[in-house]
């Protein structure tokens, strides 16, 4: 008679298992007769576990499955986890061997590898060692049989097991375990290894969305901020136009008084006869003249409305210019949460590698944060960097002329010293 098998499956996260219950149980999850209350609109990481009649596992699926904003099982979760289990590799020894494993890294059906995960193997945080445990406590209450401890019994025609024998078999259990070990240890390096691509991989993407996200954020601040200079540049020309109404009805308006004094000035010598026909010039000049100043207050108006848009189109260009600045300054917070590293090349100092913090002293003045780093002041540092660009003798004779000879470079910045490591040996 076949020994009995018990089916399981076990929720985790991180360290722990939050829930377990028997494949039927889960099985009916997938009908859609139970939901899971913790798990709304979330993938769960679960394990289907194989325990052979003795409590002992022998296989185990690491497998993701998608609850509903209720809590209740995606229907097209199709994963043969069952297949899975009898199929697999092998994997670590949990007290009965071997067992067979199936998991991201170790998948032998190529396209349900993105639905599976990969279990920790740190200490502390093992998750086999989490599900033996569970096993181990049955708080399933499977039912177990009693293992017996196989002790051979030599019948007298037997012929004893000589020392030869012991040894022999002493250094297969040997190589055996190592092979376990060593089996194990590469699972491990391979869980290792997807663990970190797959976590680079979800950075990656993060840093794509945001960066995405930022930059048509700024496309768009820029688009509107070319709007606004097309605006601006638009009602600059009108406001050019207007100010040259305002100066052209000026004249007139001048032209105007100085017509009406004539018409006055005339008016207070002319004769009987022709006071009449100088006073209808003069009343006619005036209504000419009244009319010029109301045209020129009009204008005023008109110009001052003219410059409230532009000062308003002004402003808005202020506040998107200010909202990119905003935005460029979030940018950079993001970069400082992730700890993102600066690199910047400087001579004499080479590759300097920054936080965002020491980034920020470091775009204020590169050259002062340079010269700090090779323990010089800034004008040191200014003065070394001329030197190493061109090593030549910066003696200057009375004359004024600069001796220029070729000189050797000072590749230390500390080392150089203004006025002697700068001449040649004639000026020495």
């Amino acid at each position: 008679m076949g020994q009995a098998t018990h089916e399981a499956v076990m929720f985790l996260a991180e360290d722990k298992i939050t829930r377990q219950m028997h494949f039927s149980e889960f099985e009916a999850l997938l009908e859609g007769f139970s939901a899971v209350p913790e798990y709304k609109d979330e993938d769960a990481r679960a394990a289907y576990v194989v325990i052979n009649g003795h409590g002992k596992i022998t296989s185990l699926v690491f497998f993701e499955i998608y609850f509903d904003e209720d809590g209740r099982a995606d229907a097209s979760w199709n994963i043969p986890v069952e297949k899975l289990a009898s199929i697999s590799a092998k994997g670590p020894d949990l007290g009965s061997g071997p067992i067979r494993l199936a998991c991201r890294s170790q998948c032998a059906i190529n396209w349900h590898q993105g639905d599976l995960w990969d279990p920790d193997m740190n200490p502390g945080t093992n998750h086999f060692l989490r599900i033996k445990q569970s096993v181990d406590e049955n708080r399933l209450r499977l039912k177990f049989e009693v293992e017996e401890d196989e002790i051979p019994i030599l019948s007298a025609s037997a012929s004893p097991v000589t020392d030869p024998d012991l040894q022999i078999r002493a250094e297969t259990d040997k190589r055996v375990k190592l092979a376990r070990l060593l089996k194990e240890q590469r699972l491990r390096i391979r869980t290792l290894e997807a663990h970190k691509e797959q976590s680079g991989e979800v950075s990656d993407r993060e840093q794509r969305i945001i960066t995405h996200a930022y930059k048509n954020e700024i496309q768009n601040l820029n688009q509107q901020i070319e709007q606004f200079k097309v605006t601006n540049e638009k009602l600059q020309k009108k406001l050019s136009s207007r100010n040259d109404q305002y100066l052209d009805l000026q004249d007139k308006v001048s032209d105007q008084f100085a017509k009406v004094d004539q018409l006055e000035s005339a008016l207070q010598n002319a004769s009987a006869s022709d006071r009449d026909a100088i006073e209808k010039q003069k009343l006619e000049a005036e209504l000419v003249l009244l009319r010029e100043q109301l045209d020129r207050r009009d204008l005023d108006l008109a110009y001052r409305d003219d410059r409230e848009e532009q000062l308003r189109a002004e402003l808005e260009e202020l506040k998107e210019t200010q909202m990119q600045a905003d935005s460029a300054s979030t940018v950079f917070e993001q970069l400082k949460s992730l700890e993102v590293v600066f690199v910047a090349y400087h001579a004499g100092v080479g590759h300097l590698s920054m936080t965002a913090t020491e980034a920020i002293t470091y775009a204020a003045n590169p050259l002062a944060y340079a010269a700090s780093k090779c323990f010089v002041t800034e004008s040191q540092y200014k003065q070394w960097l001329a030197h190493f660009d061109n090593p030549v003798c910066t003696h200057t004779d009375a004359s004024g002329c600069t001796c220029h000879e070729t000189i050797e470079k000072v590749s230390v910045p500390s080392e150089f010293e203004p006025g002697i490591s700068d001449r040649c040996s004639l000026h020495a």
